[in-house]
């Protein structure tokens, strides 16, 4: 990893418990892994073969690209597959097939015009679609969840493979001014509530697209067609998406308008408050209501993006603990969970008063095969969190 340039230590945790049988705090420190000079890195997987694959939400066509760390060479897989690049909307989520070592298979969610026509506003939709890296190109488009509702911002889009490998689940933001496009439906941020309308929701789908039948509102009778695919619903703008390998719960990250940026429990049927309640109020009107697990912060926003959890070995006193990143203060923190609750926080990159963030916005975040934490940005940057000896 020669071409990597350290950046220095940002924070280090004090403290050891050694007497206590918990392992030494974790000494680390920041590196710059690959100045890609493109768009915005919008999520990252590790593929089986040590690469890191990634997605570019400024794409024209539907691109994904593999960076090898040892040379810091990158190959890029192109489609024919044409993408509404607009504000938020563009190549944002990315999962890896659970096979992809010998069938090279990707699930991706990407914003594109009905019809192909961008002379109309309401044209402005999101699909999932799988494809297949074959040479040097994405072939074989699969369209498994279609026509969700989009607009320049509050897309949504992460895409998550479920632990059994069997579903995927798909986050979608509220789709903001975009109008309804099923009659009656409301045109507002109130689409969210709505369950005759595929925006504002987390999704979830069989690897070909058909929805399972023990989904929690299949058998509702105001839900047909693709809307019998919610998970949850009244959602503002899901950024984050990830299953704690310990207990096997889903969380997840939202945007909140100007405050109560929220960190989620996820749990089928349940209904998240937006636009009605936000963060941890409160919610009679709309049961069962599910606030967030922790809201950020009741005065501001933080812009949390996407979360992974740590189960690997390079930082042993971090072992089971949940990472998210943040955009408009480009931060990334640690968290101890209790059950459904918060038990300990720490904050890994930045500051509690740089708003800016000195390493940009952090969009996604991941661990590396190396037990390592890889994060990117709105600058094109990857950075990884590394064992600082000293």
């Amino acid at each position: 990893m020669n071409r990597m340039v350290a950046l220095g230590l940002l924070l280090l945790a004090a403290g050891c418990k050694t007497d206590q049988g918990e392992p030494p705090a974790a000494k680390y420190k920041i590196e710059l892994v690959k100045d890609v000079k493109a768009g915005v890195i919008w999520s990252l997987n590790f593929g089986p073969d040590g690469r890191l694959y990634f997605t570019d939400r400024d794409r024209s066509r539907v691109e994904l690209s593999a960076l090898d760390l040892a040379s810091g060479n990158i190959t890029t897989y192109a489609s024919s597959a044409a993408v509404r690049d607009e504000g938020e909307g563009g190549v944002l989520g990315l999962e890896l097939d659970a096979n992809f070592a010998t069938n090279k298979k990707v699930y991706i969610c990407y914003s594109y015009w009905k019809d192909g026509d961008s002379s109309v506003e309401a044209n402005a939709r999101n699909r999932v679609s799988s494809f297949v890296i074959s040479g040097s190109s994405l072939t074989g488009e699969l369209k498994l969840f279609d026509d969700m509702l989009g607009w320049w911002n509050h897309n949504g889009c992460r895409v998550l493979l479920s632990p059994d490998k069997q579903y995927l689940f798909i986050t979608m933001g509220d789709a903001a001014a975009a109008p309804s496009n099923v009659p009656g439906e409301p045109d507002d941020s109130q689409k969210a509530q709505s369950k005759k309308l595929l925006a504002g929701k987390i999704f979830r789908i069989k690897l070909d697209g058909s929805i399972p039948t023990d989904n929690p509102f299949y058998n509702d009778p105001e839900v047909s067609g693709q809307a019998k695919a919610m998970w949850t619903l009244s959602h503002r703008n899901p950024q984050g998406l990830a299953f704690d390998p310990a207990t096997g719960k889903l969380w997840s990250t939202e945007h909140g308008p100007d405050k109560k940026d929220e960190l989620n429990l996820i749990k089928p049927g349940y209904n998240y408050g937006w636009p009605d309640c936000m963060g941890t109020d409160p919610c009679p009107a709309h049961p069962p209501y599910q606030p967030a697990a922790k809201e950020y912060y009741s005065d501001r926003t933080i812009a949390i993006s996407d979360l992974t959890f740590y189960r690997a070995d390079a930082f042993p006193a971090w072992k089971g603990s949940l990472f998210f990143v943040t955009l408009k203060t480009g931060r990334m923190y640690r968290l101890e969970l209790s059950g459904e609750s918060i038990a300990e926080e720490e904050l890994i990159v930045g500051n509690l008063n740089d708003q800016a963030g000195s390493y940009g916005r952090l969009r996604d975040v991941t661990v590396g095969p190396d037990g390592f934490i890889y994060s990117s940005t709105d600058e094109s940057k990857i950075y990884r969190i590394v064992p600082d000896a000293q």
